[in-house]
This record gives C-alpha cells, structure tokens and sequence, in this order.
C-alpha cells in the first residue's frame, strides 16, 4: 500500500556555499570549493524524503510571488510533490548556508518569510484527512494547524530540533506531538525529557545524536539506541533530520517495529548525506 503524508510548512530556495572550514571573523577572501542553489527548510526536506520513499507527497508552505517561488515550484513539480501553497506577501525564505568539510553548517537568513501569518486551513483538510502521515514544522503560523489536526484525530510528527530544553517558543509544538524528534546536541537531560513525553501519552519520542546514533523510546518497548549508518562520502547534511523521520514514519506505519523504525531512519538519513539535495534521488 502506497503511504500518503502531509508535511506543513517550511519552504525556501537556498544557496548552499561548500567550504573547507568556517572563515575567520575578520575580512577577507574565500574560495569556495563550490556552490549551488536549491530548495531547502524542513517541511520540504520531509516532503522530498518521504517522496524518495514511494510515497504520495503532499506539502503545504507559504511561497512569495518572485522568482525564488517560481523555483521552488518548478523543482517541487519536478519531484512528484503535490504543492498546496499560501500567498506569503513578503515573498519566498532564502538561506545563504555555509557548509564545512565535517558537515557543520552556518545558516544566514538572505529572506525572512512572515512570522504572524493568519493560516487558512480549508485548502489542507483533504490531504490532513487521507493522510497516513502528518508532520508539522515548528514555524510559528503552523500552530494554527494543531487545533484542526486533533479535530480530525490525527497523530502528529514533530521534530523540535536541536531544542535546548528551556525556549518556550517550542512548547506548544512538543506539547502537541505524538511522535517527538529532537536532536540531542542541546539538551543536558534528553533521555529524561523523553521518557516524560512517553509518560505525557505519546506514542514514540526520538533523539538524534549525528554520527553516534539515535536513541528511541516507547512505553511498551522501553529504549532502544542504534548506531548511525557509516556513509563513505558525506556531501551535504542538509536534510538529514528530515530523512531520519521519513524513514523512521514510513518504517513504523509499516511495522510497529522501534528498532527496525529507527534503523530504517538511519539508512535514509545516510542515503540523504550522500546528495547535494534534501533527499536523495528516487531510484538510487
């Protein structure tokens, strides 16, 4: 059975700059050792996964009427997603990221979307209720959708990020998902704060931990911890946390399986490190 996923909010057209390590603050020139442009933000990276998947991809984003969205448009067309996008009157995100040789990256906002975006939810209602999977980024205007998914019972994948355990901006989102990824890089007491999910009533909670691994939890399965997947030649990390979930949702629809999920987030987010886009290519 083909899987059908939803994934709400976070588009924009980046320009990825691929340097051997971080310049220095002062002025000066770099050499890049090479650069390229391409969609990117995570309710894309988990669109563009779940797509490399075999599954049908829907995605609903805000997109400016200038050149940037007519890019993203064409290459979100071009790789099968079914695109349901709103009007962003300040036009399209764009990131100028910086990326080193250990996969690092320094993210600069070139256009900042709108942050208080009044969301009208009548356009998503039919791809939320057909979908097997629903993920919500944490941009702020997609709060407005939590409300709308628990009405339509809908479970909810949320990936909080590299959260520190202390901004309130995330707690509306952790407080909403029944299935929580975070990275661990941030938080002194991950394991704790995850278990304390699990107790809250959600069904699985996630830790990334990069090239150590990640570790998840279930109430009936207890923890798991599996190694990450070795990849010969990391290209660009971009989108690895997005593939970690895609894989991890289309593995647990399919199996109920913690471990098997988890195994099956790291070999996708390991098939995406190897591309210079967000997911790799179907078909590799």
């Amino acid at each position: 059975m083909t899987l059908r996923t939803l994934s709400l909010g976070g588009i924009a057209w980046n320009t990825m700059i691929y340097v051997d390590e971080f310049p220095e603050p002062k002025p000066h020139t770099l050499f890049s050792k090479g650069s390229h442009t391409t969609v990117g933000s995570s309710g894309a990276g988990k669109a563009l996964n779940f797509a490399s998947l075999g599954c049908e991809a829907t995605l609903w984003g805000l997109l400016g009427d200038d050149e940037s969205g007519d890019k993203v448009r064409a290459y979100l067309n071009e790789h099968g997603i079914a695109l349901i996008e709103a009007l962003d009157p300040k036009g399209t995100m764009r990131h100028v990221n910086l990326m080193d040789n250990t996969g690092d990256r320094i993210s600069i906002f070139a256009h900042y979307p709108s942050h208080e975006y009044a969301v009208d939810p009548r356009p998503v209602l039919p791809a939320a209720g057909a979908a097997d999977i629903v993920s919500v980024t944490i941009m702020n205007y997609c709060r407005q959708f939590l409300p709308v998914l628990r009405e339509l019972d809908k479970p909810t994948w949320i990936d909080i990020h590299d959260w520190d355990g202390a901004n309130p901006y995330h707690e509306e989102f952790i407080e909403a998902a029944d299935y929580l990824f975070m990275s661990s890089s941030l938080h002194p007491d991950w394991r704790g704060f995850l278990e304390a999910r699990i107790e809250a009533g959600a069904t699985a909670a996630v830790a990334t931990h990069g090239a150590a691994g990640s570790s998840g939890i279930t109430r009936d399965r207890g923890w798991v911890d599996v190694p990450a997947v070795s990849v010969a030649g990391v290209v660009d990390t971009n989108g690895a946390g997005d593939a970690f979930l895609a894989g991890f949702a289309v593995c647990w629809l399919r199996t109920q399986d913690l471990e098997a999920s988890l195994r099956a987030g790291a070999t996708q987010a390991a098939r995406a490190v190897g591309s210079p886009e967000l997911a790799p290519v179907v078909g590799e």
